[in-house]
This record gives structure tokens, sequence and C-alpha cells, in this order.
């Protein structure tokens, strides 16, 4: 069975009003009804915690990898230094496959209602995943500006200023889908020559 995989912290598991939904895999599974897609993500991980379980995501030989981690990873509280995110996203994607996953930078959030998710450590680690995905030659995703950059960025997020609303999963499902068509034609591509 073809598969996507996502693997991400509450972003990409579908946290609305405190509780895991199914949201953002469902929405994959409507376009790419060829494949099995398993949400693998979990709340409150950063990549720290996220290293125990990349062994799992590989054996379950996924054609994609929706990586996306950092929210919390920004957060001041028990703090990473942006080299050990680094570190820990290059493991991943080292043990994943470059070629299989797409790298969502940390997403946007409103730092005013969160001081624990100041906006300079959003800067710099969406830098550090920038570098990372042209370093690696993995495909991206910049989140944070899609979503800072949006007229509505408040329709965004829950009130809580961390958790994407249905317009904030509208935003980054208009920004996957394309670019798993693309990470898919790369990989056969690869395969044909």
């Amino acid at each position: 069975m073809k598969r996507i995989v996502l693997f991400g912290d509450s972003t990409l598991m579908g946290l609305r009003d405190g509780k895991a939904t199914d949201t953002l895999a469902k929405r994959i599974r409507k376009d790419f009804q060829g494949y099995e897609v398993i949400n693998m993500s979990i709340a409150d991980y950063k990549t720290n915690n996220a290293m125990t379980r990349v062994d799992r995501v590989k054996k379950l030989d996924p054609r994609i990898i929706i990586l996306g981690f950092g929210i919390n990873d920004i957060s001041v509280d028990d703090e990473i230094k942006p080299g050990k995110f680094a570190a820990n996203l290059m493991s991943m994607i080292d043990t994943l496959g470059s070629q299989k996953v797409i790298l969502l930078s940390p997403p946007f959030a409103d730092w005013r209602k969160n001081p624990k998710q100041p906006w300079t450590r959003q800067l710099q680690f969406e830098l550090v995943t920038e570098h990372l995905s042209k370093q690696l030659d993995v495909s991206y995703i910049d989140l944070l500006h899609d979503m800072a950059n949006s007229a509505n960025l408040d329709d965004l997020l829950q009130t809580d200023g961390l958790h994407f609303t249905k317009q904030g999963y509208n935003l980054l499902e208009d920004e996957l889908i394309p670019e798993i068509k693309a990470t898919l034609a790369k990989q056969n591509e690869l395969v044909s020559n």
C-alpha cells in the first residue's frame, strides 16, 4: 500500500478546541485516494521527543513524510537551541530519506498571546528549516511566512493563538497538496531514469 505519513506536533495532528481531529489527514486522503494517509503526529512533541519515533515512521515505508515540528521547540519553556533543533531535523531527514520528506517551517504563533513563543525565535527556527531544506535538497514549505503575510492572519488561528482554525488548515492544504504532487513526480522521475 502506498502511504503518506504526517509526522509532527499538534499542528499536523489537527488539534481543535483541545481535541485531536483528523482534519488534515482527511483533506489529504480526498486528493490522494490511492494512498493510505497515516497521522503519526503527537501534541506537545518537540523534535527531541520525535527522535524516539522516527524508526516507527520509517517502518511504515511511506512514499511521502510531511515533517512538521517546531511550534513547541520555539517555546522558551524547556528551551531547545536552534542548533539542536537543526541536528534533530537533520537526523530525522537522514533516517527517513530526503527524497520522501516535505519539511514544514514552524507555523506562525501569536506571540502577544503566547510570549513564550517570541517572534525572534520563530524567525530563527524558520531560518533553520529553510537552510536544512536547501542543504539536504528537501521539499519545503515556509508556513511561518505564508501565515504571517496573510491578509487574514487572525482568522488562521484559534483564540489560543497557536492552533489552526479551518481557514488555517485551508492555507496549509493549499500549500501541501501541490508540494505532495511535485514530490511524487520527482520520485517518479528518479525511478524512470
